[in-house]
């Protein structure tokens, strides 16, 4: 004679849908957690920002994500290859976060703490509504963008090193372009990337 009495085989039956119900969904979103992993990594580049030269639009130690390739406009935060101007510009990363700011045939200047871009094609220089930025921008006089040319600066102005001391890089050294929502989510992919470290780390 078996030890379990109706009641509990009963309650057996009932919690079997249930167990049942859970393990599908924790399959789903593993599934769509793979799915996703394999979308970000064929789309983007994953960024550790190191540094405040973008402070306080992305902070050092924060991780994002930049949608691959040079399509940036204007006003965009991208991802620059530095490793050809390393040793001339004494640069010590591979790679620097800026702001684009000005591209092929604008006219850029900064007068009284305002940059102005005079815009290919046109005839007078527009002030920019920088709400971005920390610090203020010091001076410099017109500086032209020429062929194939950016013009990029980092938002915490006053300890950026960037276009005013650099010079002008070309388009093609931007690898990546962050998205805003990829700013707006900063603390939640900075978050996720500690944890995915520290199970990597388990296992290494």
């Amino acid at each position: 004679m078996s030890g379990i009495s109706r009641p509990q085989m009963l309650n057996e039956k009932k919690s079997s849908p249930l167990v049942s119900a859970v393990l599908t969904g924790l399959f789903v979103l593993l599934v769509a957690v793979l799915f996703l992993d394999v979308w970000i990594k064929a789309t983007c580049i994953g960024i550790s920002v190191v540094g405040d030269s973008m402070y306080a639009t992305v902070e050092d130690g924060e991780f994002l994500y930049a949608r691959k390739g040079n399509d940036a406009e204007r006003g965009d935060v991208v991802i620059i290859d530095v490793s050809k101007y390393k040793q001339r510009d004494n640069l010590t990363g591979d790679y620097i976060i800026k702001r684009l700011i000005a591209t092929e045939g604008d006219v850029v200047s900064c007068v009284d703490g305002v940059v102005y871009v005079q815009y290919r094609g046109t005839d007078e220089a527009v002030a920019l509504q920088e709400d971005y930025t920390v610090g203020k921008t010091g001076d410099f006089s017109e500086r032209t963008v020429g062929e194939g040319e950016i013009y990029f600066l980092g938002d915490h102005r006053t300890v950026s090193y960037d276009s005013r001391k650099l010079g002008k890089y070309q388009k093609e050294d931007i690898i990546g372009v962050v998205p805003e929502w990829a700013i707006q989510c900063k603390e939640f992919t900075t978050g996720l990337e500690r944890v995915r470290s520290k199970i990597y780390g388990l296992f290494n």
